[in-house]
């Protein structure tokens, strides 16, 4: 009770804050515009169940779609007492129930204009994706001699081994049977999704994040971050299922930080919930999902575990997004996609035709052309062959698309998210590093040939050195609209400079700003850093990301980011699920123990 009046209270004072002038704010003891002074500064679908029986609702032009014989629910509380009895045996609680009920309260003051019509439009989508269903019984699993693809680091000028196509052919292996099934799956999808949806589903520019669980924390954080940094994009956060649903974040603290929750099963099925007992989703696949339901037509999806060192809001207004639709930035992987692929999506690798090369060096795709006779199954890069995704493969802590433009890709990415963990992910990887749902959206993209952007500048391994030993503990990412402005630069360059004298010049340039610090591993648990020795062991204390987190981003972000925590946790006190079992004492003495560590280092930052 104290704490809804509290942030009730928070609330009205922010509108008088929200008439003031704008300032950017990069030092967490001063106030903003998107919140009070006080609040902004402490402030995956699996495949098709296959247990059931085989569902084709086109046997019958009579027959109800997702007609199995079972009985099916007739509203949300049914559903969700019903999946709770599947996967337990027991019935929801009172206390469950009640929550639910909250849920679809809140839920009731969203837009019903547009839930009603995401409803219609989901429900046909997930109609060509049950009807898409391979039929195909067992995983793709069977590879050469047992082996799978070695996850290879992407380096400039590395031959061995090579990734022709003859050397990607010799992994996962399918046959006839199995091909001829996904082909006729992607060609019945590819032929039955709509380009565009319809009006009046999606508007404005947003940041989606998939929550729930141990991920509203990391959540809670990024957001604070965002709003610290000037950020007033609105924010909405996918909730997959009813025991993930924080109700204290998702009706009062969120939404005082213009941040909404997606309740999945309320703003995916309503109240008709035919398909809800035939498709569940979980883990990498609800990205896809994700960036469906919100409310956006142009999205930036960020991992829960990402960190913004500034707002981000001038992406969306600037090149490469207004002219390419899809940003996506690069993973320390050379891409390792089966040839099988592209037979299966009827897409054509050119023999004799190359696509820009990627340099990992120089941070830019430069241009290239066969200039004799090659046999390109075994002596050309097959992913440097015109048709083919590009290299590097792509990393997913962050992502920017258009529905507008890209509404298609988007349910394609869908679709193979659906289907992927059985099908497409073993495609798409060859069980090399980061199998899941990150080469979906590029891949749709490339099959349907829409434009996209890939960020020129390679990732940063950002970690620390303890005893001698380098540990990489995040992914530094850069600055999409910084880079693009430098890839038209280095490609005039190659216009009049070639060989080393180019090269000179390339590296006269300087690069992008990061902007994104992806903390994949560990995670930003204050508590957990500490049990596990990573912040606090025998030798003292230890910054998480090195030294140059500053003349990277223009800040000292490992400061920020413990400021954030500090401010959540200890001078707003907010009651976090996942902080629930530890003493907040000891807790927040644990944060600014931290926290004076960093400080007392910060003249060591370069």
């Amino acid at each position: 009770m104290l704490l809804t009046v509290v942030v009730l209270s928070l609330f009205y004072i922010w509108q008088d804050y929200a008439t003031e002038e704008f300032h950017y704010v990069m030092d967490p003891t001063k106030g903003c515009r998107f919140l009070p002074s006080f609040l902004c500064n402490w402030g995956l679908p699996s495949e098709v169940d296959d247990d059931d029986q085989p569902y084709n609702p086109l046997l019958s032009s009579t027959a109800k779609v997702g007609d199995t014989g079972k009985t099916k629910p007739k509203n949300a509380k049914d559903f969700a007492q019903k999946g709770q009895q599947e996967d337990s045996e027991s019935p929801l609680t009172q206390a469950e129930i009640a929550k639910l009920e909250q849920i679809l309260t809140h839920s009731q003051t969203l837009d019903a204009k547009r839930l009603a019509l995401g409803h219609e439009f989901y429900k046909d989508i997930l109609k060509d994706i049950i009807n898409a269903k391979p039929k195909i019984e067992n995983k793709l699993e069977r590879y050469l001699n047992g082996a799978k693809c070695n996850s290879e680091r992407y380096e400039d000028g590395k031959t061995d081994p090579f990734f022709s196509e003859e050397y990607l052919s010799s992994f996962l292996q399918l046959d006839e049977t199995e091909l001829s099934a996904l082909t006729a799956s992607h060609k019945y999808i590819m032929d039955h999704l709509p380009e565009s949806a319809p009006a009046g589903l999606y508007k404005g520019d947003g940041i989606v994040f998939v929550g729930g669980g141990k991920f509203n924390w990391l959540t809670l954080l990024s957001i604070r971050g965002l709003r610290g940094n000037g950020c007033e994009l609105p924010v909405e956060i996918l909730i997959p299922a009813l025991n993930e649903y924080d109700l204290e974040l998702c009706t009062k603290i969120f939404p005082a930080m213009n941040a909404q929750c997606i309740y999945l099963p309320t703003a995916l099925y309503g109240d008709d919930l035919e398909f809800a007992s035939r498709l569940s989703f979980k883990g990498y696949q609800y990205k896809s999902l994700a960036i469906l339901l919100s409310s956006f037509e142009n999205v930036l999806l960020m991992d829960s575990d990402n960190m913004a060192a500034y707002s981000p809001e001038h992406l969306f207004q600037n090149e490469p997004f207004l002219s390419r639709g899809l940003v996506v930035w690069p993973d320390y992987w050379r891409r390792s996609t089966s040839p099988s692929f592209y037979k299966i999506a009827g897409q054509e690798v050119s023999e004799n035709e190359l696509i820009p090369r990627y340099s990992e060096h120089f941070g830019y795709y430069q241009q290239q052309s066969l200039t004799a006779k090659f046999n390109a199954f075994k002596e050309v890069p097959y992913h440097e062959r015109k048709g083919a995704i590009p290299d590097p493969s792509s990393e997913s802590g962050q992502l920017m698309i258009s529905k507008k433009t890209h509404l298609k890709a988007i349910l394609l990415a869908l679709y193979y998210n659906t289907y992927g963990p059985k099908f497409y992910y073993p495609i798409f990887s060859q069980g090399a590093q980061g199998e899941g749902d990150k080469e979906t959206f590029l891949a749709a993209t490339v099959v349907l040939k829409k434009p996209f952007y890939q960020v020129g500048k390679f990732l940063n391994s950002l970690g620390n050195v303890k005893n001698g030993v380098y540990t990489g503990h995040a992914m530094g990412q850069f600055d999409p609209v910084i880079d693009y402005k430098l890839s038209l630069e280095k490609k005039e360059l190659a216009t009049r400079f070639k060989d080393k004298d180019l090269q000179n010049e390339l590296e006269k340039m300087g690069d992008p700003k990061m902007l994104f610090l992806h903390a994949n591993f560990p995670k930003l648990d204050p508590w957990a850093l500490r049990e596990a020795g990573e912040t606090l062991d025998k030798d003292g204390r230890h910054r998480l990301y090195g030294w140059s987190l500053k003349w990277r981003t223009g800040t000292d972000l490992e400061v920020d980011i413990w400021n954030h925590m500090n401010t959540i946790l200890c001078e707003a006190r907010l009651e976090i699920d996942h902080f629930k079992n530890i003493n907040r004492n000891y807790l927040c003495a644990e944060i600014k123990a931290q926290m004076k560590h960093l400080e007392k280092t910060a003249n060591r930052m370069e």
